[in-house]
């Protein structure tokens, strides 16, 4: 079972860590696994090349600001919108949503089945 997250009404399983950004690339050490790059447009230069990591850990989903320059402002579900300061990493619920700029909000999403 892995939870999802949603961003430009595609879903991506969260079966990898996911790095995302406007030119993501895989950190340089390699942990276990590689994380999934995912692209996002970024017209205005809001979001940074490597912006986000999400990953899975267990039962639950942990978000890391990936030293952005215009950083990321995290909703969860009952609480204020925070800003995460760079390399913060806070653990999420489902129906997060994380602005990290250009437009791009991302969702996190119940788990399911692969």
């Amino acid at each position: 079972m892995f939870y999802r997250f949603r961003i430009s009404r595609t879903a991506i399983p969260l079966d990898l860590p996911a790095y995302i950004g406007r030119a993501p690339h895989h950190p340089r050490i390699a942990a276990d696994r590689m994380p999934r790059l995912v692209r996002v447009p970024s017209p205005l230069q809001e979001v940074s090349s490597s912006h986000l990591e999400i990953r899975q850990l267990g039962m639950t989903v942990v978000v890391t600001d990936l030293k952005s320059t215009n950083g990321t402002i995290v909703s969860v579900p009952g609480t204020q919108p925070r800003k995460l300061r760079q390399s913060e990493s806070l653990v999420v619920s489902p129906g997060t949503l994380i602005d990290i700029g250009d437009g791009n909000i991302i969702e996190i999403l119940p788990m399911q089945s692969l």
